[in-house]
């Protein structure tokens, strides 16, 4: 019996990690084993099985997923690298519709509720995505050597160039004008290779996702994202792809753009839209 009183004992709920196949109960078991901490280190990973359908869960305190605390990225950080290490656990056994960092329900019972809810579409995604993975390109540019080569290429750059004026104070608002075109140019020229690369590279996958691009301040780099993408892929669409991103980064090297491929990931951005609705 716990010395707390009753509104000192913290209420615990359930965390759900992912939803999967029978086939992913022997990795459960073993996650402990293995070192794999779950989201709160206090609790193991555990299965819930209902019907064909495994939801990999774990028990956490309710209180601790505050707003604030979901808002705090030193809090964040850690646990969500567990939770993806889990997903990305359960993924080499089974197929998995992974779900969000901090999807928690108040009960078993309520997280049965859902499953049986939404039995068919679970089941139905979980064999489209079975083999499949999703695999994130990254752009980068060094904007310094695009900006050179737009002024190098552009003739209307050049000739404006060429016509700048001797007096000092004209000369500036000239430099002003021909700057604020090189951007417009650059802009302009980040919307098109991102468009394009999405095109020529969604003919190389299953299926194709644009997501949003990051300042400097999340990806740690100088260079600017201008290009972010996820792709789902069979093992064999692999080496294809791999091509195609080869042939794309040969193409816009010459202005400075790098492309990085990722994974293989959990498919987090090809799952269907189940309800969130929490009991």
């Amino acid at each position: 019996m716990t010395d707390l009183p009753p509104e000192a004992v913290p209420e615990l709920g359930v965390y759900l990690y992912c939803l999967a196949r029978p086939e992913c109960l022997s990795a459960v078991g073993l996650l402990a084993d293995e070192g794999l901490l779950g989201v709160d280190e206090r609790y193991q990973v555990s299965a819930l099985c209902e019907a064909n359908v495994v939801a990999v869960t774990g028990k956490v305190v309710i209180a601790d997923f505050s707003e604030q605390n979901l808002q705090t990225l030193s809090w964040i950080g850690e646990r969500a690298t567990r939770h993806e290490a889990v997903v990305a656990r359960i993924m080499a056994a089974s197929p998995v519709l992974p779900v969000k960092f901090g999807t928690l329900y108040r009960s078993r019972d309520s997280l049965r509720d859902f499953l049986r809810q939404h039995q068919k579409n679970i089941e139905s995604a979980l064999d489209q995505l079975r083999d499949k993975s999703e695999w994130s390109v990254k752009g980068y540019l060094v904007e310094e050597d695009a900006r050179r080569i737009i002024a190098a290429e552009d003739p209307e750059v050049q000739s404006r160039r060429a016509a700048l004026a001797s007096s000092p104070g004209v000369r500036y608002l000239q430099q002003k004008q021909l700057d604020a075109r090189i951007e417009a140019a650059l802009e302009s020229g980040v919307a098109r290779v991102s468009q394009d690369l999405q095109q020529a590279l969604a003919l190389h996958a299953l299926d194709a996702s644009p997501l949003r691009l990051h300042a400097s301040a999340v990806t740690g780099r100088a260079e600017r994202m201008v290009f972010n993408g996820s792709f789902l892929l069979t093992p064999e669409m692999l080496p294809d792809f791999r091509c195609a991103l080869a042939d794309q980064q040969e193409a816009y090297q010459v202005i400075g753009l790098n492309l990085e491929l990722r994974g293989p990931w959990p498919p987090y951005n090809f799952c269907p839209n189940l309800s969130e609705t929490r009991a």
